[in-house]
């Protein structure tokens, strides 16, 4: 376990769990919904996704013109599809820490994801918040594709979200985007039914306010969708930012309405998201 620190800060870092976030503190403050307490990758109060974001289609992916099937519908989490990656059921090394930040590294060999890839988490404190950073580079000998997110978990009590979404990709009964719908006034994002989507707009700022405090989340530009996660009856709540819809790589659109990257052989993509804290009066 790493644990960073500074006067308002503390973030604390499991390796060997996912290279996850166990908990995010701000003046004491949980500002990630801290660990549940049990060993699944859910409990995790923010995980990475790497090598790509929420689900594939049944886990069908196609190397070279090859369909492959990925045994990663992993941890009861999705019966049908391949979800979230690898990184978040893979143990990270620590190639770097110290008080106020930390390098995870991952390096996979081809033999779940079918092709061979290192990645790079850094965590790095800021004055009030702090930045997330991934890369991910492509190792293997033809091209790969590609896509990294963040997965944060929130205490939903008293919580209010807002972004200028202007739309979501509305999904079907498997849970994958059948259609992009455009939005013309912010969604209720308690509403009884609740919402697993991938909203477009409105990345550049997101905010979550709670009584006495707001967090304002600021993804890079490359990371243009964010996926939110309300279920009934939860807890908490996730705000995703993500460089590709789900499903991207099984996608009959262009790279321009997916996000999907396709990475050639030596070749590198990076990501970053702050998460900046303020009081309120």
């Amino acid at each position: 376990m790493l644990r960073l620190t500074s006067d308002d800060l503390e973030i604390t870092l499991d390796p060997w769990k996912g290279g996850g976030v166990t908990s995010f503190l701000w003046r004491g403050i949980d500002v990630f919904r801290p660990h549940a307490g049990g060993d699944h990758p859910t409990d995790l109060a923010c995980f990475p996704l790497v090598p790509f974001c929420n689900r594939i289609a049944d886990g069908r992916v196609s190397r070279t013109g090859e369909i492959r099937t990925i045994p990663m519908s992993q941890k009861g989490v999705d019966p049908h599809h391949a979800i979230h990656g690898l990184g978040w059921v893979s143990p990270w090394s620590v190639k770097q820490s110290g008080q106020d930040a930390a390098t995870l590294g991952l390096a996979h060999d081809g033999s779940i994801w079918p092709w061979t890839f290192s990645s790079e988490q850094h965590i790095q404190l800021l004055e009030n918040g702090y930045s997330h950073t991934l890369t991910l580079t492509n190792t293997d000998k033809v091209p790969m594709p590609a896509g990294l997110g963040l997965h944060p978990y929130f205490p939903r009590e008293r919580a209010t979200l807002s972004g200028a979404f202007d739309g979501y990709w509305q999904t079907g009964p498997d849970r994958l985007p059948a259609q992009h719908r455009l939005l013309d006034r912010q969604p209720e994002w308690f509403a009884d039914q609740g919402f697993d989507n991938c909203f477009t707009g409105g990345s550049q700022s997101i905010q979550l306010a709670w009584p006495g405090h707001v967090l304002t989340m600021r993804p890079s530009a490359n990371l243009p969708f964010t996926h939110v996660y309300t279920p009934p009856g939860a807890d908490f709540l996730c705000v995703e930012p993500v460089s590709h819809i789900p499903d991207a790589i099984n996608s009959p659109l262009g790279r321009e309405e997916t996000g999907l990257q396709m990475l050639e052989p030596g070749e590198s993509f990076s990501v970053e998201c702050s998460f900046m804290l303020k009081e309120t009066v």
